[in-house]
């Protein structure tokens, strides 16, 4: 897994991560911005105009004085509001204006802690919306005056009820006091006038609800009218692309890290070179193609890249001075990581520098350096450890730099590259040659490079950043340290430009004390 599972991440971990992975966090903005906006230029313009009324509040909820538990001045907005919005006051829009079709519904929103109420409606058309905006604040003023009418009517009818009835007793009192022997019937007399008083107070209170019903006004009015937009409140691309960019970001870097969490192929130098237990990244080499199949040290020795080759031969020359080594076995993981591009321009800058040099192709199931020089695969190296009569053939590319091929292909290059046969061949190349480098297979694809170690004096292993996997590494690492072999450090094969500049290889004097064992 990656490096989250070891250690905290800091700013500069998340922005590596966002670095490495920038192209799912473009590929996530593009896939959200260009369809929202998109939409939102191809959806039909929609205009939004808004009515203010104003609540009063303070109306009494009974009949005969005020209530001890009136709903407080939040509440009771928020109840309008409701109202404004309900099916009430909907169909009486219809009525009003004389709608076959259900017209957009409105909404409501208190403004504020006031007592104001903003009526909103939606429309295709500006006209229509601020027509429907005001009809349903109307609407709810008549709807309110109809409710209040009709309550202080029902009121007057439960009043009137009261006063027939009292009127009754006071006809029985008369019959009582007509009928009474004295003129002087004072209990009756009194009862009299309390039942003519409470007759009076009622029908005061019906005079009182009559005024109301005619001066009422529906507990509201329209404060300020809706007026035409001129601009539609959708679509907005502008809005909606910064909204899109929002989510596209968000989606786009969790994807990143969702992918960078299970993506377990190693990232940067520092990660090598903690899967080969502190040894150092001796080169850089950026992605750069050769011109033709030769190597590129000798097509465009001027390159970047060959310049990469020269570095690493800085730093085993370097290395070479408090031990000998003459022999190199370069590796890789698996295929396709660049070993046998990087054994080739190894071997011809060493050259360069006025060193003899052999090539051995020991890669006997894929050889491939027979390719880059345009040689003949004849015999080879494996003719020469089968004891065949031509011996060990040296091929010479130049004044400093010969190959030897792989040969004829054998049913067992495991057991011939790990034989004493293979030894005394490398012993004789010493002799003749100031630097004997070899291409061996991958590490884990099979057991050659592991059998050949033995006979070498250091073992480089190459890598591809972003392609070669951690537990690749770590198993071939596992493998060559299992043997004692003299692994000595990474060459990173195919960098970034950015990564090469920026100097994240480690070079001999920077790592080789901890390294070298």
């Amino acid at each position: 897994m990656s490096s989250y599972d070891s250690k905290e991440m800091n700013l500069r971990d998340f922005w590596r991560t966002l670095t490495r992975r920038s192209s799912v966090v473009i590929v996530a903005l593009v896939a959200t911005v260009v369809p929202a906006i998109t939409l939102s230029l191809l959806q039909a313009p929609i205009y939004e105009a808004s009515a203010r009324m104003l609540l009063q509040t303070s109306q009494n909820s009974s009949l005969f004085g005020d209530s001890s538990q009136s709903p407080t001045n939040a509440n009771l907005v928020n109840n309008e509001i409701q109202v404004v919005e309900g099916e009430v006051v909907f169909q009486r829009v219809k009525t009003d204006l004389k709608l076959t079709a259900d017209p957009p519904r409105a909404t409501g929103a208190p403004l504020g802690d006031t007592d104001l109420v903003i009526v909103t409606v939606s429309s295709s058309d500006p006209v229509t919306a601020a027509a429907l905006a005001n009809a349903y604040v109307d609407a709810y003023i008549n709807t309110k005056r109809s409710q209040a009418i009709a309550d202080l009517v029902a009121g007057s009818k439960v009043l009137q009820q009261q006063i027939t009835s009292l009127q009754d007793q006071i006809d029985a009192v008369d019959v009582t006091i007509a009928a009474s022997a004295t003129d002087d019937d004072t209990t009756a007399q009194a009862q009299r006038r309390v039942l003519v008083d409470q007759q009076t107070l009622f029908k005061q209170k019906i005079d009182q609800l009559q005024v109301d019903a005619a001066l009422t006004t529906g507990g509201a009015q329209l404060v300020r009218p809706a007026e035409e937009p001129t601009d539609p409140a959708e679509p907005n691309p502008v809005k909606t692309a910064l909204l899109a960019i929002a989510v596209g970001l968000i989606l786009g870097v969790g994807a990143a890290f969702v992918l960078d969490y299970i993506d377990d192929s190693v990232r940067d130098a520092t990660e090598l070179t903690k899967l080969g237990n502190g040894l150092p990244v001796l080169a850089m080499v950026p992605g750069v193609s050769a011109p033709d199949k030769r190597p590129i040290a000798l097509s465009r020795p001027n390159d970047v890249a060959v310049e990469a080759y020269r570095t690493l031969r800085t730093n085993l020359q370097f290395m070479g001075v408090e031990r000998m080594m003459q022999v190199f076995e370069v590796t890789s993981s698996l295929p396709g990581e660049g070993k046998t591009t990087t054994a080739a321009n190894l071997a011809v800058v060493l050259s360069q520098a006025g060193s003899s040099v052999v090539l051995i192709d020991a890669d006997l199931r894929k050889p491939r350096v027979h390719q880059m020089f345009a040689i003949e695969e004849k015999e080879g190296l494996t003719d020469a450890l089968v004891g065949s009569q031509f011996g060990l053939i040296v091929r010479k590319i130049d004044e400093n730099l010969c190959v030897i091929t792989a040969g004829a292909m054998q049913p067992n290059p495991s057991e011939m590259l790990g034989s004493n046969r293979m030894r005394s061949v490398i012993e004789e190349l010493k002799l003749r040659f100031d630097y004997v480098i070899i291409d061996s297979a991958p590490v884990v694809a099979v057991n050659d490079s592991v059998a050949l170690a033995r006979h070498v004096d250091a073992v480089i292993l190459v890598s591809q950043l972003g392609r070669t996997k951690s537990p690749q590494v770590a198993e071939a690492v596992r493998l060559l340290e299992q043997v004692s072999a003299p692994l000595i450090g990474f060459v990173v094969n195919r960098a970034k430009a950015s990564e090469v500049a920026g100097g994240t290889g480690y070079g001999y004097g920077y790592e080789y004390a901890t390294a070298v064992r």
